[in-house]
């Protein structure tokens, strides 16, 4: 038995273990002795051979609920989150009473997806902020009590490491290889994407016009996808430039005529996706067109997945991301080459030079300035001389 309210305004709630786990319910008492009441009938109740507390019939499944908070989600990345949700949250959960997730439940989930070996723990920690956020959404609405995600200790979540040695693609050779090797017009994303920084989101979500300051050496972001860019937060319609690859113009003049014939308007889309009639690619078929191309280039690893059929396949899966290929691999090439902190920071959008830092503090720390290096050496005299220090 426990509180999750405050001293003034408690809120009792009690645990007891069924059928080998966990499970928290509140026990809608307004002091701790009746609480303690209710924890000794269900006591009880268990001791009979029944359970804990019986669910009423009409308590919605899972499943309808997720659908419900799925199809509501408004955010940047809601295209995204609604995918996440039906291939990791529904198979799980959807079959289940709303009462029935508890943290046990979620436990066993998380260890799972550890188990396929399919996600990473940033992955899977995305996936469980999103069933945290279903049930606060669920909370809201009067369809659940308690949220078992914020039950978790903190040393059982999964945390996203921060890689320092992060593979990232050096030669250029492969990444021409590759944009010959993606279909059209994929491989001019992962162009931009790759030369000039861009996240996926920013060069699917490029509008015409945005293209109109290549001459500059800049283009200009204003999207993700559809919506608003990353960094507005407020939706006030911020506005970032990048700097633009040399032979921009060259290599996307084709593309740009063959949009203008065929009627696009400064407000249009660069890439429309005609499956989506019109509409903006989305991240899962840009990561489903590079896992495709990629493996032959720059090598492959096997992954075990597991189908709907609940059958275990293995496949072939490139040794680098998406990400890894393009945003990531703009940023260490320039900070390996020596470009300044801040410049970089600026080009792909960070709030500040410290995110960068944090990621890429690896090069930072291995380029030697200039000014620094000519005090390296004694210098061309052999003869030495001693700086007398003043007295105090």
């Amino acid at each position: 038995m426990f509180n999750r309210g405050t001293k003034e305004k408690p809120n009792w709630y009690v645990g007891y273990r069924e059928n080998g786990k966990w499970k928290y319910r509140p026990s809608d008492q307004p002091t701790k002795a009746l609480a303690r009441r209710s924890v000794q009938e269900i006591e009880a109740r268990i001791a009979r051979g029944q359970v804990g507390i019986e669910e009423p019939a009409s308590a919605p499944l899972c499943g309808a609920l997720l659908d419900q908070f799925l199809a509501g989600l408004v955010n940047r990345n809601a295209n995204d989150d609604c995918s996440r949700g039906r291939r990791h949250l529904l198979p799980k959960f959807g079959e289940m009473r709303i009462a029935e997730v508890t943290l046990a439940t979620v436990m066993e989930w998380i260890d799972e997806q550890r188990a396929v070996g399919e996600l990473s723990d940033s992955s899977i920690r995305h996936n469980m902020n999103l069933l945290s956020r279903s049930f606060s959404w669920a909370i809201a609405r009067g369809k659940a009590s308690i949220n078992p995600v914020r039950l978790i200790p903190m040393g059982s979540r999964p945390t996203q490491t921060v890689k320092s040695d992060t593979p990232w693609l050096e030669d250029e050779a492969i990444a021409r290889k590759l944009i010959a090797e993606l279909e059209e017009p994929i491989n001019f994303m992962f162009y931009l994407a790759n030369r000039s920084g861009l996240r996926s989101g920013e060069a699917a979500g490029l509008r015409m016009s945005d293209l109109g300051f290549v001459d500059e050496g800049l283009i200009r972001v204003r999207f993700s996808y559809d919506g608003p860019l990353k960094e507005d937060k407020k939706g006030e319609g911020k506005v970032k430039w990048v700097p633009a690859p040399e032979d921009c113009e060259q290599f996307l003049g084709p593309w740009l005529a063959q949009r203008r014939a065929q009627g696009a308007g400064p407000e249009d889309r660069v890439f429309p996706c005609a499956r989506r009639k019109g509409l903006c690619y989305r991240k899962e078929y840009l990561e489903q067109c590079w896992e495709e191309a990629a493996p032959a280039l720059v090598g492959s690893k096997t992954a075990t997945i597991k189908k709907k059929t609940g059958e275990l396949v293995e496949v072939q899966r490139p040794t680098m991301t998406w990400y890894e290929a393009t945003r990531h691999s703009f940023v260490s090439r320039h900070l390996a080459n020596g470009a300044s902190l801040d410049e970089v920071s600026a080009a792909v959008g960070h709030s500040s030079p410290v995110v960068t830092k944090r990621f890429y503090d690896h090069f930072i720390r291995r380029s030697v300035s200039p000014r620094l290096r000519t005090g390296l050496g004694l210098g061309k005299q052999a003869a030495g001389r001693v700086v007398p220090m003043p007295k105090r």
